[in-house]
């Protein structure tokens, strides 16, 4: 990682696209209250080119106001990767911290990190041990449980960090992470010519990892990442998302970019993917029998439970530029996956 002399300690990255203004508020208030005792921090609000002009809605210039240190910009090109892209280039930060416009760090969320970053040099991807989701209009009890998970809830007890070359349980998510801006720097190098193709959520769409890329790449540079339970942070999740057709959608966009993240990040790893790819006859009548035990169920998690397999698996075959099941295709087009 190449040594840069930066002009504060954190960038504070927030990206946000059409936001529910009640989640931005909080989202806002809970910045303005982080302790910044010692450290020097920039706020960057990022617009992902919402419908109206976040710069022009009175809640943010109320906060523009009393943070002199924020300010917006607008990205036009939709997609989570290009608005966290943008705001890396202009980062002051020698960390850099993301907060999505639904998230609610504690006040000394800074002041752990500081902590952490100081006796851990070696770590350089930490996120929140402690998610809290807080499904501000209620949820339906049958998928609450399903949707706590999806949604991030973490409960850790113990700082915990690994540089395994896959995905491990310790590693953190999108939510509050926390990574050297010289670090993210690579990511952009790598994302703009090419080698890390996925644009993360973008509009309605609810891919992901580019989040996991950017751990993955620390592991890749010989550093390690982990989740810390003094990092506390709150997932403000609306009506609109806490319902299981939302679900749906999260959960296929999760799943069918999983393996395409590893590879793109490691591809020396294609043969550990390849083994684990289930023949086209065998992926096939495990996806029926699994759309058959969720048609006779009254439970919707079974649902769930199929469109996370067909997801990975379908990623796996995609990763490795392999046709999918036309059976498979099928079913996922009569759920509405594609």
């Amino acid at each position: 990682m190449t040594s840069v002399n930066y002009e504060l300690d954190y960038s504070i990255i927030i990206c946000t696209y059409n936001p529910d203004e009640r989640l931005l508020k909080r989202c806002l208030e809970a910045v303005l209250q982080l302790d910044r005792s010692g450290i020097s921090a920039e706020v960057i609000l990022v617009d992902n080119n919402s419908t109206i002009p976040v710069s022009s809605l009175p809640l943010v210039q109320h906060y523009l106001d009393r943070m002199p240190f924020m300010k917006t910009i607008l990205v036009t090109e939709q997609g989570v990767k290009y608005a966290r892209m943008a705001a890396i280039e202009q980062a002051r930060g020698k960390q850099s911290v993301y907060f999505d416009y639904d998230n609610e760090p504690a006040a000394n969320y800074l002041q752990e990190l500081k902590k952490l970053n100081a006796q851990y040099p070696q770590v350089a991807a930490w996120g929140p041990g402690n998610i809290w989701v807080d499904f501000l209009d209620g949820i339906p009890a049958d998928i609450a449980g399903y949707a706590q998970i999806a949604f991030q809830e973490r409960h850790e007890k113990e700082i915990a960090f690994a540089a395994e070359k896959e995905w491990q349980t310790c590693y953190p998510f999108g939510t509050g992470l926390c990574t050297y801006t010289a670090m993210l720097k690579e990511y952009n190098k790598y994302a703009a010519d090419g080698h890390f193709t996925l644009a993360g959520r973008k509009g309605s769409q609810q891919g992901s990892g580019e989040d996991t890329q950017m751990v993955l790449l620390c592991i890749k540079e010989g550093y390690a990442a982990g989740v810390a339970p003094a990092l506390h942070m709150k997932h403000m999740i609306p009506g609109s998302r806490a319902n299981f057709k939302y679900l749906q959608k999260l959960v296929y966009g999760t799943s069918i970019c999983y393996y395409t993240c590893i590879l793109e990040v490691f591809p020396e790893y294609q043969e550990n993917v390849q083994r684990k790819v289930i023949p086209p006859a065998k992926f096939f009548r495990k996806t029926f029998k699994k759309l058959l035990a969720a048609k006779c169920s009254t439970n919707p998690v079974k649902s769930l439970d199929l469109i996370n397999f067909i997801g990975l698996n379908t990623g796996a075959y995609t990763a490795l530029n392999k046709p999918v099941p036309t059976g498979v295709i099928t079913i996922s087009k009569y759920l509405k996956l594609n």
